[in-house]
């Protein structure tokens, strides 16, 4: 059917079934209605749905799509027919003026998207539209309705003005809607000091939030000098304290849903006019508002201080004006301090006390209490403004804000209390996981109060600790209080190195002492963590190493294992050497747990770290009895799985489960610990364990090799070890290459190119590994050539994965290796050309590494001959290839990295280069018929400019890709 003759009983027939049907019958439907929507004939049939009688959905679906014209397609108005189209509008809002509602909201924001597109020739166009619905002009339309339509409409005009396709600059007809704030500002204050003395109903509190709104949108998005707000905010502060204290005085206590929304929505627009970009400008205006808000709005935030309050809500976003207000008018408030202006001290020490309170509300985040953490970010941006000042105002707001970060520290650690047992019932998962988040929030807090206090902070936690263990010998129950002091201090410990001698020792012999059995395990876990975090103080005060291990210890057969796995991983790493006289009663602990079975697989895998590390402590003669205790088991299992040949679930999770304990010990065992003390006998014990178990992978990947998370496990473990051995390795060298090449005859995958390229970049270079090298890039290469052959080319995105590793792996390869290109026999035109089909894909990473490869060969190649023969050869179908992708393509977000390629080419071939690109870009309508052949040459010339700036080019690029796309450019940001 020709959209010019739309049949409006078909039309009305689509509607109904667009609104009413399933999903698939759905999208056909939109479909042919959005190109009806779209077409010239919309402009009438849009008139006839919204006839009276039709149903609720045809006439909505009229409204839409007149709206939809209005905003898209106001260039096939003639300027004749505009005062008509006007007078329709209007006719048809009184039409609706009984509803339905939903009908008469569209017709309101088509009015508004006129009323935008009118501005110029009809400038008095908001003031007529105030002054019609003001004076009540509309015929049998009740008072509540006309204002109703009037806020509907003046709601609209400033989002209309961002979204309608219009000819007139954005600056500029913000700046034409900018000069009716006034007025609007003023009609709305108007209506409501009206309403503050009525009784309100439901009616009442809808417009009234409308009328609010108004004010948030009109300053948000158009904005206003504050200098022009301070009546329109008494106004909207006597409405929030009118909404809030009646209920509160008549002992009902909780405020209803529609005074709660009505208060929410003028403390948001109150945030709007006291962030505006320009209001630091009027620096008394903003002193003069912000004391308004202490003075109207401090006694709600006193009188709903306390747990589980009803009105959280309103807190809330009073909270969130404070902050708002303090956090963009830091400056102002920082001179005061600095100055010493007495008023603006005095505003200042208001505010933050406010803030401090929202930060100390009571009760327990997020179950008991919403606000606290909205004032988190203020304390950062508070000591980050203080140390960015001049050095003598910095240091005189330091010492004023010092005392303040004390204060606060002991507020943090109350917040960062856990709840109970008693109260824990009341948390679902989503609190614990809100609340774990909040901690996280608070420990980075901890870090800005230590820029703030230095070492002092230690003093404060330690007076802490000390109130929570006598507290804990009083109520041995309550440990809430003490793990949050242990918390705080794991906050902060990145800062303390081993010449802290006070309150860290104090706090390592209180952590050894504690008695956990009889408290909730949280607290142990919260120790184990601690200790985690202190290891490199540990390494600097050895003495406090054996109770850490015994505290490491009995948390790896609790349920806290996973916090002492971490921990222990932690004393390995940073404390390996000390550990030495520890390592074998400690390695018999580990072996113990592991063979107890009671651990989290994750847990095991990452307690191997620590294996690794304390088995390369021991002499060489008694590696082989702790590989036999820990290792064997691993590979006795493997070996079983593989012998029984099933690949069930269960044999594929515990065979990843055993290669990732085998990879994470291979990426840590490693007995060269001391450079001077190196044994040149001395052999790898991962190099003792891979001669045996070589054959095992082998069978792993011919019985897993439709797996891939199997074949990526295996593949880690080997590239642990070859990272790990390095030149060491050789001897299983020939092992490995059986391995790939098993792996590549079935599948050619991502984890096999990857390990085949860690052995091509350690091993190629090396004369005796060479040959076997060349075979391993050679059947790196041809099975990937396989794999791309047998895949249609409309599918590559199903291969993609591998794809984006085949050419991160060759780039590598060519950029550690550069002697690999040397070898003629290597099929480069083709790979040239599967790197221009990886290119051309929807999905970054293979679009990344491609260019990325190309990138890099042609900067290689003007050193061997045969590679210069390939690019040129080649040279402008990369380049047609690279445009392609520029004009329609590639996602737009990407094109940008094909900035790379022109850069290569233009520095290796510029002359070729000049040449292929002309002839490229010559071809009629390419890459798209939307760019005209005057601009595909001024881009030529400005490519071919750029020989060294690539964010130039790139800007060039992006710009080609708009035009060839047809697609809108951004406008310029507002000044």
């Amino acid at each position: 059917m020709e959209l010019e003759t739309i049949d409006i009983a078909r039309l009305e027939e689509a509607v109904v079934v667009f609104y009413r049907s399933t999903s698939q019958e759905q999208a056909i439907t939109h479909e042919w209605l959005t190109k009806a929507e779209a077409s010239p004939q919309a402009w009438q049939f849009s008139w006839q749905l919204m006839q009276l009688g039709k149903s609720q959905e045809v006439q909505f679906f009229g409204a839409v799509t007149l709206h939809s014209k209005l905003m898209k397609y106001w260039h096939e108005v003639p300027p004749e027919n505009r005062e008509e189209l006007k007078q329709k509008i209007l006719e048809t809002i009184v039409q609706f003026a009984g509803g339905p509602k939903i009908v008469l909201n569209r017709l309101c924001l088509s009015l508004s998207a006129f009323i935008v597109h009118m501005l110029e020739d009809w400038p008095c166009a908001i003031e007529e539209v105030v002054e019609t619905f003001q004076r009540q002009r509309m015929p049998n339309v009740s008072a509540e309705v006309q204002l109703w339509i009037l806020l509907e409409v003046l709601l609209g005009i400033p989002e209309e003005s961002q979204v309608i396709h219009t000819s007139v600059k954005r600056v500029t007809l913000r700046g034409e809607i900018g000069k009716r704030v006034p007025l609007v500002l003023q009609t709305i204050e108007t209506y409501l000091k009206q309403q503050m003395n009525t009784e309100w109903d439901t009616e009442g509190y809808g417009n009234m939030l409308r009328a609010v709104k108004c004010v948030g949108v009109w300053i948000r998005s158009i904005g206003y000098s504050i200098e022009g707000c301070v009546s329109i905010c008494e106004v909207l502060l006597e409405l929030v304290n009118k909404c809030y204290w009646p209920c509160i005085r008549s002992g009902l206590g909780c405020m209803s849903a529609d005074e709660n929304e009505l208060a929410e929505t003028c403390l948001k627009a109150m945030v709007n006019i006291i962030v505006q970009p320009d209001c630091h400008n009027y620096p008394k205006t903003a002193a003069i508002l912000i004391k308004m808000f202490l003075d109207s709005l401090c006694d709600i935030t006193q009188r709903e201080w306390k747990r589980e309050n009803d009105n959280e809500d309103i807190i809330v976003h009073i909270y969130m004006l404070f902050v708002s207000a303090v956090e963009r008018h830091s400056a102002l408030f920082l001179s005061g301090i600095t100055a010493t202006d007495p008023e603006l001290s005095a505003i200042w020490n208001r505010m933050v006390h406010e803030i401090l309170q929202c930060t100390d509300k009571p009760g327990i985040y997020p179950v008991e209490e919403s606000c606290s953490t909205m004032a988190l970010a203020f304390w950062y941006m508070l000591q980050g403004d203080v140390f960015a000042m001049p050095e003598e105002q910095k240091r005189k707001c330091w010492e004023h804000i010092k005392p303040l970060y004390a204060h606060l520290t002991t507020v943090l650690v109350r917040k960062s209390e856990q709840p109970d047992e008693n109260s824990i019932d009341k948390w679902n998962s989503d609190d614990l996981e809100c609340f774990r988040c909040y901690r996280q929030d608070i420990s980075d807090t901890f870090m800005y109060c230590y820029d703030v206090l230095d070492d002092y902070i230690l003093e404060i936690l330690a007076a802490m600790l000390d109130e929570a263990i006598a507290e804990l010998q009083t109520h041995p129950t309550h440990w809430t209080k003490l793990e949050a002091c242990i918390y705080s201090f794991q906050s902060v410990a990145e800062h303390f190195g081993g010449e802290e001698s006070r309150q860290i020792p104090k706090l390592m012999r209180v952590l050894s002492e504690i008695p956990y059995e009889k408290l909730n395990e949280k607290l142990l876990g919260t120790a184990l963590e601690t200790i985690g975090s202190y290891c490199s103080w540990l390494t600097d005060n050895p003495t406090y190493i054996p109770p850490a291990i015994d505290l490491l210890v009995r948390g790896l057969n609790s349920t806290m294992s996973a916090q002492a796995t971490l921990g222990l991983k932690e004393l390995c790493r940073d404390c390996q050497m000390q550990l030495k006289p520890y390592a074998e009663p400690l390695l018999d602990a580990c072996q113990a747990t592991l063979s107890s079975g009671r651990m989290k697989n994750s847990d095991s895998v990452r307690l191997m770290f620590s294996i690794g590390k304390l088995m390369s402590l021991l002499p060489p003669e008694q590696i082989p009895k702790y590989l036999d205790l820990i290792v064997s088991p691993c590979f006795e299992e493997l070996q079983t799985i593989c012998q029984a040949g099933a690949t069930t679930p269960s044999a594929r999770i515990r065979t990843i489960f055993r290669l990732s304990m085998i990879s994470t010990l291979f990426s840590s065992l490693n007995t060269d610990l001391d450079d001077e003390l190196k044994d040149v006998h001395n052999v790898q014990p991962v190099l003792l364990v891979m001669q045996t178990t070589m054959p095992i992978f082998r069978r792993i990947a011919e019985l897993w090799v439709e797996e891939l998370d199997v074949l990526e496990a295996a593949c880690n473990a080997l590239k642990h070890a070859i990272m790990n051995l390095r030149s060491s390795f050789r001897p299983m060298l020939q092992d490995l290459c059986y391995f790939i090449v098993a792996s590549f005859q079935t599948r050619c995958c991502a984890p096999t190119l990857e390990i085949s390229k860690t052995a091509i970049v350690i091993f190629y270079a090396e004369e005796s590994c060479m040959p076997l090298m060349k075979q391993l890039l050679f059947e790196f290469i041809t099975h990937s050539f396989k794999l791309f052959e047998n895949t249609p080319e409309q599918n590559f995105s199903n291969i993609s994965d591998t794809m984006e590793m085949f050419f991160a792996c060759l780039t590598q390869i060519i950029k550690k290796v550069p002697q690999v290109l040397e070898d003629k026999t290597i099929a480069y035109e083709r790979l040239i050309y599967y790197a221009q089909q990886s290119m051309t894909l929807p999905e970054n990473g293979p679009i990344r590494n491609s260019i990325q490869f190309v990138t890099h060969f042609i900067m290689q190649s003007r050193n061997h001959a045969h590679m210069t023969d390939v690019v040129l050869a080649t040279g402008e179908q990369i380049l047609q290839t690279a445009m392609i992708c520029v004009g329609y393509m590639t996602p737009r977000q990407q094109v940008d990295k094909f900035a790379d390629v022109f850069l290569a080419m233009n520095k290796k071939y510029p002359a070729e280069m000049a040449v292929w690109l002309r002839n490229v870009m010559a071809v009629p309508n390419f890459p798209t018929e939307l760019i005209s052949e005057t601009e595909k040459l001024r881009y030529i010339s400005l490519i071919i400019k750029v020989k060294v700036n690539k964010r130039l080019l790139q800007q060039h690029l992006t710009e080609l890709a708009v035009k060839t796309r047809g697609l809108v450019p951004l406008q310029a940001p507002v000044n």
